[in-house]
């Protein structure tokens, strides 16, 4: 007579198994939120330098450079020089959170009236 059924060996062997596996999954969803945050973060800073390159097509701004932080805690570094051409002003402009990491820089060429 056989019997049917799973020995202890077996049962401890797939309680491994699925542990291991439910290990792996907790790993992978901790890694995915962390780069949601990080990619959160990126997108902040793109949206703040973005944002400070088309107020300074509205308004050009006079060369040199400015650093200010928001009370979000985002710091915003805004670089004017001239260029060849004297209508042109080169704005670069860098947004990073406080702790300086997750920065976006952008460059962008403006128009500016006569000195």
């Amino acid at each position: 007579m056989t019997k049917r059924g799973f020995t202890l060996i077996e049962v401890a062997v797939a309680v491994a198994v699925l542990g291991m596996a439910g290990l792996a999954l907790q790993r992978l969803a901790v890694q995915s939120l962390g780069t949601i945050e990080r990619d959160a973060a990126r997108a902040r800073t793109l949206v703040a330098a973005r944002s400070c390159l088309a107020e300074a097509a509205l308004r050009p701004p006079a060369p040199g450079s400015e650093t200010w932080t928001d009370p979000d805690g985002m710091r915003t570094t805004r670089v004017v020089t001239r260029t060849a051409h004297p209508r042109l002003r080169e704005v670069r402009v860098r947004a990073e959170r406080a702790d300086g990491r997750e920065s976006s820089e952008l460059v962008e060429l403006v128009y500016a009236a006569a000195d």
